[in-house]
């Protein structure tokens, strides 16, 4: 599981060598299984080093506690998701959806569903403010990604302002939507997603015509 090895205040020391940034990538992997597998109670750095087959203290050689761990847990599922959102939207510039809300937030959604270990630290009393807070930088890039998509879809209607405005709080409002489905139900409550998506496209209708 990839996460951003240079980030200093996240690692207490970044692994220069192959094998150690590889070691460091199968403690997130083994992490994610736990979570996936047994729930955010489970998750240890002990119960981690025994699931990856390592020692413990190589753990904390690079991440100084349990928090650390799952901030970068935390970061690697949400750039795992810029990174569908980025694609959908690269795909779309060739093949325009008829309802651009439905396409971001199905992807959204499926990339909550197909990832049980987020839904366990989103859900399990992981979450901090601290890891919201660590995160939101990857949810502007799924804001700019966005942005992008209606600027090419809508150039003449707004100016860059308005069109940064509007994909910011599309974020706003589809994280919460998103949150709340998946509270009711891990696969998504049906009814809160078809809702929202009427309330996001009348939203985007507002600013442009759909």
């Amino acid at each position: 599981m990839p996460v951003d090895l240079t980030d200093q205040s996240l690692l207490r020391r970044v692994p220069q060598q192959r094998r150690s940034r590889e070691k460091l990538e199968r403690v997130l992997d083994a992490a994610d299984a736990v979570l996936a597998e047994e729930g955010a109670d489970a998750l240890s750095m002990s119960r981690v080093a025994a699931r990856a087959g390592v020692a413990v203290g190589s753990i904390y050689a690079y991440l100084p506690d349990k928090h650390a761990l799952i901030e970068a847990l935390a970061l690697a599922y949400w750039t795992r998701f810029a990174e569908s959102i980025e694609l959908v939207v690269e795909i779309e510039a060739t093949n325009p959806a008829a309802e651009p809300v439905e396409l971001i937030l199905g992807a959204l959604a499926d990339g909550y569903r197909s990832t049980p270990g987020f839904l366990a630290l989103w859900y399990g009393g992981l979450r901090s403010e601290g890891i919201r807070n660590a995160t939101r930088p990857i949810r502007n890039r799924v804001a700019r990604a966005i942005e992008g998509m209606l600027e090419r879809r809508y150039p003449a209607a707004t100016g860059e302002a308005e069109r940064r405005v509007v994909a910011d709080t599309l974020v706003v409002l589809g994280d919460g939507l998103l949150r709340e489905a998946f509270r009711r139900n891990p696969v998504g409550d049906p009814t809160v997603l078809a809702e929202g998506r009427k309330a996001l496209t009348a939203y985007l209708g507002s600013h442009y015509r759909t």
